[in-house]
């Protein structure tokens, strides 16, 4: 019987809670076993999954619209691991590089300051920065359901519903925050040719990667699979610059 819920065990996990069959007194030899299985099985699963996420663009996606999850991590883990290297490589810069004004402004600076601007709660820059930094993650986790709505608007027919279309969206923005976490190294080497030609290959890639990506996700002609991104990216943009003008306010007057 199951430890955990005491149904019948028909093998070595309980088909009603999936909990695995091990012994409740493990020698040292199973423990050692359990513990290197685990960790090679998840670490596995994650290489797996950025790997066909970045090299195959859309054909993680298309596993998951079929059904084939269990050899992969999921979006959403996906989605978290990329954006969490991405905006710790963009907090994390060489102090020499800052240069940042923090004295306290004159009283003919803050009379020439708009009224707004002078009854702002924050208003220093160094806060403002910080202030921004904590909430452009936010705003960029609340237009992931944006782009999937855009991505239902331009695949109609292709027999996919809105949840699919977040994972998409998800797989999309995973991808994306990798480009931008390797533009950010790049920026961070003081090497302006490097620099150059990250941003160069990254706008290529960016864009290769959307029209493949729906290509091989949803079908279609590669005339259609142009014509998408087309629609998809200026929309996608004023979104975000709009997103990141409220992030700025609200760091600002919040």
């Amino acid at each position: 019987h199951c430890a955990n819920c005491g149904r019948p065990l028909e093998g070595r996990y309980c088909a009603n809670c999936g909990q695995k069959a091990t012994s409740l007194n493990p020698t040292l030899h199973e423990f050692l076993h359990d513990f290197t299985h685990e960790l090679l099985h998840v670490d596995g699963k994650i290489f797996r999954s950025v790997q066909l996420l970045l090299t195959r663009p859309g054909l993680l996606t298309r596993e998951y619209f079929e059904g084939r999850r269990a050899r992969y991590i999921s979006p959403i883990r996906l989605y978290l691991i990329f954006s969490v290297v991405f905006f710790a490589v963009s907090a994390t810069g060489p102090s020499e590089n800052l240069n940042i004004d923090i004295t306290a402004p004159d009283r003919a600076e803050i009379a020439e300051a708009p009224v707004a601007l002078q009854r702002a709660p924050h208003a220093d820059p160094r806060e403002v920065a910080a202030r921004v930094g904590q909430w452009f993650p936010r705003a960029m986790f609340a237009l992931v359901p944006l782009f999937a709505l855009l991505v239902s608007a331009v695949t109609r027919g292709a027999g996919r519903n809105y949840p699919q279309d977040l994972y998409f969206a998800l797989h999309v923005h995973a991808a994306m925050f990798g480009l931008l976490a390797l533009d950010g190294l790049a920026g961070r080497s003081g090497n302006e040719a490097l620099e150059t030609a990250v941003v160069l290959v990254g706008i290529v890639y960016a864009a290769w990667y959307l029209i493949v990506a729906l290509r091989t996700a949803y079908g279609g002609s590669w005339r259609r699979a142009l014509g998408r991104p087309a629609v998809i990216g200026p929309l996608y943009a004023i979104a975000i610059v709009a997103a990141i003008a409220a992030v700025v306010l609200i760091a600002i007057f919040v």
